[in-house]
Formats: C-alpha cells, structure tokens, sequence
C-alpha cells in the first residue's frame, strides 16, 4: 500500500507541474480563430501588404492609449518605465545616467509615416514621428562632460519636441504547444529631435546654484549631448521597447495577424 501511494504521489505531481507549465505558457494568449478588435488582419502574399500593416498600427493606437488587458499589455498614456540605465564610454561625454520611476507622456501621439517589411524573414521597418514627449522621474549621474567631472542625483523633468525614428525589427518563429508566435529577437532604433529642454533638481550636493548652473548648461547644450548620447540613449531605449513589442506577440498567434501563414 505504501509503494501505491507514492506511486500516485507522484503521478499527481508529475500532473500537476505539467498542468502549471501549460498555464503559465498559453495564460493570456489568443485562440488561433480570434480576430479581436484591436487587430486588422494582413496578408503576408498581399502586394500592399506595407499599406495593411501601417493601418494596423494606426489602428491599434486608441487600443495602446486604453491598455489591452486580454494579452496583459498596459497603457502607453503615460508610459511608466521602473528603471532605465544609459551608458557612454567615449567622446567629450562619458557618463552612466541611471533614470528611475520614469513618466513619460505623449507617446501615444505617434503617427506611422512608412512601413518596409519583408515578412519571409519577419523583418518590418517603422517610420514613425510623435510631436512632443514629456517625462519626468529621478536620475542619477556619474562621469565626466568636457574633461569636467559630474556627479548628480535628483529629479528631472524633460521634454523634446518633433521627434522622428526609425523602428527595425527583427523578428524569428516560435511555438508555444504547437502555436506559432513571432518574437521580436532584435529591435534597432533611431531618431531625431526637433528641439529639447531640460530642468533637473539636484539633492545630492544640495545646491541651488550648481543646479541652475547644470540646467543652463544642459539647455545650451542639449543639440550636442544628445548626438554624444544617442547610440547609448537608442540602446536603451531598444531594450525596453523589444521587451514591450514581445510581451505583445508572444500572446498573438502569428496567424491571428497574418491569416495566410
């Protein structure tokens, strides 16, 4: 008797870690026959497939400012980001900027002005432009500007206008129980700013007058930090937004999106 309770013991484990593994990979994806509202289904043979898959994302806009809980994605309006680090180790600008608690408004506002996409190899090339983004959060500074170095940690607040990008997104097949989901494996970006401002409040050397010294000197030179920036800035910022783009596709079947696969 006892060998046949630890036999059954172990079964109802066995069942069970199966049962909690099969949760934890389908909780939150759609059925392959969905067609929920926030998508505009494509067709990968479609010649204007381009055109199908900028509508989509305008489409899907409204839907991002509200959330969408049946795949768990949260609103974008605003975006909070826990904690964001940028890091550059060359040029006249070499510091480790640590941005936590991150706001960030506007986002939402985004136009796509050009697709590219060459789904054989689930490769799709954004253009997008959004007039204004404001954030704000805390930061905290480490490095050296101009030979000169910079220790700073405080609030931020920050706001750049007319911003263009380019969003490359690399993606690969992969199954869940036999599903076939696209997953973003690489995601490049690049950008542009029409004009930026900042204001900081440093609590670390409790002065007033070095803040408003640092917040002069970042708004007369923001055109210039920001190019040194950038690459670790779209780095970043790539991490981040990879992340969000997964936790989309991986709970949309492939085919949800592009019914012909």
């Amino acid at each position: 008797m006892d060998y046949l309770r630890l036999f059954l013991q172990s079964k109802m484990i066995f069942f069970l870690i199966v049962l909690l593994q099969s949760m934890t990979e389908t909780h939150g994806a759609l059925p392959l026959n969905s067609t929920p509202e926030y998508i505009i289904p494509c067709q990968k043979a479609d010649p204007q497939i381009n055109a199908c898959i900028r509508k989509t994302f305008d489409h899907l806009r409204p839907y991002l400012v509200a959330g969408i809980p049946e795949i768990r994605l949260q609103s974008i309006e605003p975006m909070v980001i826990p904690r964001m680090t940028m890091e550059n180790g060359h040029g006249p600008v070499r510091v480790r900027a640590v941005f936590s608690n991150m706001t960030i408004y506007g986002a939402s506002n985004y136009s796509v002005y050009s697709v590219k996409s060459d789904l054989s190899k689930l490769r799709i090339d954004l253009g997008l432009g959004v007039p204004r983004i404001e954030a704000t959060g805390s930061y905290d500074v480490n490095g050296n500007v101009l030979l000169f170095p910079v220790r700073s940690k405080g609030d931020f607040w920050v706001s750049f206008a007319n911003i263009t990008g380019i969003g490359k997104i690399y993606g690969a097949e992969v199954k869940k129980n036999g599903v076939v989901f696209m997953k973003t494996e690489r995601l490049g970006i690049d950008f542009k700013l029409g004009k930026s401002r900042f204001k900081i409040k440093d609590v670390l050397n409790n002065n007033n007058v070095l803040s408003e010294a640092m917040n002069q000197f970042l708004n007369q030179n923001a055109n210039e930090i920001i190019e040194e920036m950038k690459p670790a800035a779209a780095q970043a910022i790539s991490r981040h937004f990879k992340n969000f783009l997964n936790s989309a596709f991986l709970q949309i079947p492939l085919k949800v999106w592009l019914t012909d696969l």
